[in-house]
């Protein structure tokens, strides 16, 4: 007869340690994807927050809840004064500096595409010639004077982030449109601010900044009258128009 019970003897321990090794290998993927979360939301808010001061949002990154500032800048006050705001936002644990102190250049407009103006009261129709414009946005949407992305919209900006990273010589401009309901100081300042947050989430996702321009239109684009609420619906959107191929 077969004693059974020195054959199963060994299982036990190879037990314990497969499920020693499942558990540990979930804990992991949970810090990871808290990391991921936690490096995101200091970056767009860190950002946003330069942005507002008037610096541009390319200078900085995220690690965890350190950041580091890198790039150029005109001046050593311009330089402490990013320093300052960026480690004041909520939630930075530290900031490193590594800014360039350099004379400021006249930005390379060579092979830009110029964005076609539209006169007062005229309908916009936007561009739809290249695939990266023919992108479903819609889900992108925003709540009533805010300037946070959702799970929807930071699912439909993925397709977004596959495109640019698969075309790196493409330049895009992320615009942000509003209605006519409020005035038109304040509907620039939330369609810049939500223009500003997409383009920083595509950063966060690893596309060039140089990819990418943040433009906030006010209501001076509207595809339908504002005179419904079916129309003020479709002016209230987020675009990308390709500047450079």
């Amino acid at each position: 007869m077969v004693d059974t019970t020195q054959a199963q003897q060994p299982i036990a321990p190879m037990l314990a340690v497969m499920v020693t090794l499942s558990v540990a290998t979930l804990t992991l993927v949970a810090v990871l994807s808290q990391q991921t979360k936690i490096e995101t939301d200091l970056l767009q808010r860190t950002r946003q927050a330069l942005v507002q001061a008037g610096f541009s949002a390319d200078n900085v990154q995220f690690s965890g809840r350190d950041g580091v500032l890198t790039g150029t800048v005109s001046s050593d006050a311009e330089a402490d004064r990013m320093l300052a705001i960026s480690r004041d936002v909520y939630g930075v644990r530290d900031v490193n500096k590594q800014l360039l102190i350099t004379a400021a250049t006249v930005p390379d407009t060579n092979n830009v595409l110029e964005t076609p103006a539209i006169a007062s009261g005229e309908l916009y129709t936007p561009s739809k010639q290249h695939e990266i414009e023919q992108i479903d946005l819609s889900a992108i949407q925003f709540a009533y004077a805010k300037a946070e992305l959702d799970e929807a919209a930071l699912q439909t900006l993925q397709e977004v982030v596959a495109h640019l990273r698969k075309n790196p010589d493409l330049t895009v401009e992320v615009s942000a449109h509003t209605d006519s309901q409020s005035t038109a100081l304040g509907n620039m300042a939330v369609t810049q601010a939500r223009a500003d947050v997409v383009r920083n989430y595509l950063l966060s996702q690893g596309v060039n900044a140089t990819q990418v321009k943040a433009q906030g239109y006010g209501s001076a684009r509207p595809l339908a009258s504002n005179d419904t609420e079916e129309g003020r619906a479709q002016n209230r959107r987020i675009e990308i128009t390709v500047f450079r191929e």
